[in-house]
């Protein structure tokens, strides 16, 4: 199920699936990537009527920096290494949509349920490594989410069934 090919970080391709944040709150995990020619995620998801953003990055220094740009937003910085990391954010922020770009660590939904969950309406996720996808494979769907899209991306990794970028719905 390949949807579509990205060819880019930039989220107005890379997260173009996310079709509707407007007057929803955002979790945008790995929410970096900020001294690019593009617009950074947070920014994408403003722009797009999100009513607030929280975002997490292990760079401290473009966390400062998003903290700046966008004061009455939350920036975190901190690893999602555990589920207990996953479900604090959960927990305090009550988000409806979750970005999802940490580099491995999406394994930590293994050990979740779906009442953690409660809140989101839809999930997109950079899925790093085949074990990744068939955990969000198996998990998503416990947790009520229906998968709608597989991307490829059109460099570095193109095989799927190693990288991608999952997105879901209830």
């Amino acid at each position: 199920m390949v949807s579509k090919v990205v060819n880019s970080e930039n989220p107005l391709e890379h997260w173009s699936d996310i079709t509707n944040v407007q007057d929803k709150v955002v979790l945008d995990l790995g929410c970096g990537w900020l001294f690019q020619d593009f617009q950074s995620t947070p920014e994408y998801f403003l722009s797009r009527g999100a009513t607030k953003v929280v975002g997490v990055d292990v760079s401290c220094t473009e966390i400062e920096k998003l903290k700046e740009i966008y004061p009455t937003h939350e920036f975190v910085c901190n690893g999602i290494m555990t589920k207990e990391d996953m479900i604090e954010l959960l927990e305090t922020h009550r988000p409806q949509v979750i970005k999802m770009d940490i580099e491995g660590y999406e394994s930590v939904l293994n050990n979740m349920t779906a009442d953690h969950f409660a809140s989101v309406e839809e999930i997109a996720i950079e899925y790093h490594n085949p074990e990744c996808k068939e955990i969000l494979e198996r998990k998503l769907p416990e947790f009520g989410f229906d998968i709608f899209a597989i991307n490829q991306f059109g460099w570095f990794v193109t095989d799927t069934n190693i990288m991608g970028i999952m997105h879901a719905k209830k």
